[in-house]
């Protein structure tokens, strides 16, 4: 589902952007079941983990950026996986969480099988948070460190969601991994009975 290529740089990158855990605490229960996906070494996962979450799983498709995660964070239950489906049952998770995942996914149809594998593995009611990069203008480009990225457009990112209500949709100004000034894109939608 998502692309290895990041394990030629997981000793030496450290992402930087947030979620809005407020926002986000008050619509996710601390003992919900959570799945951070995408989570690469680990970072959101231990912020949600200090902030009262539970029950959290971080899975990411980086070999490398899981042994990192596992490393820093050794109370996290931080799992490797690869393929197209991800090693969850259906509806088992009360939420999801991705953190610039999907500005990592550079082609729509790509993007949409990731989102109905997110859909397929939470729980009807259950609650879809995306944290991502975005521009006024769609911008598709190869970062510093060789990674293909799209930063999207808001509407973009809105357009990905078919079967989720969105609860919320807020710009903030975010500094991008090298450093740029930017934008993300926060949406908290609800997956659809």
């Amino acid at each position: 589902m998502l692309l290895n290529e990041w394990n030629g740089v997981a000793a030496s990158v450290n992402f930087n952007l947030d979620i809005l855990v407020g926002e986000y605490a008050a619509v996710v229960s601390g003992q919900a079941r959570v799945l951070d996906f995408g989570c690469g070494y680990g970072r959101i996962t231990e912020q949600l983990y200090h902030s009262g979450f539970e029950n959290i799983v971080g899975v990411d498709s980086s070999e490398q950026m899981i042994a990192r995660g596992r490393e820093d964070f050794p109370y996290l239950d931080l799992r490797h996986y690869t393929g197209q489906v991800l090693p969850f049952q259906n509806n088992e998770f009360d939420a999801v969480v991705a953190c610039a995942v999907f500005t990592c996914i550079t082609d729509t149809p790509s993007r949409e099988k990731t989102i109905k594998e997110l859909w397929r593995v939470l729980q009807p009611g259950g609650t879809l948070y995306l944290a991502e990069f975005c521009s006024e203008q769609s911008i598709r480009f190869t970062s510093g460190f060789g990674i293909a990225m799209w930063h999207s457009r808001e509407q973009e990112l809105h357009d990905m969601l078919d079967g989720f209500d969105i609860m919320l949709s807020r710009v903030t100004d975010a500094s991008t991994i090298s450093g740029q000034a930017g934008e993300a894109c926060h949406l908290i939608a609800r997956k659809r009975s």
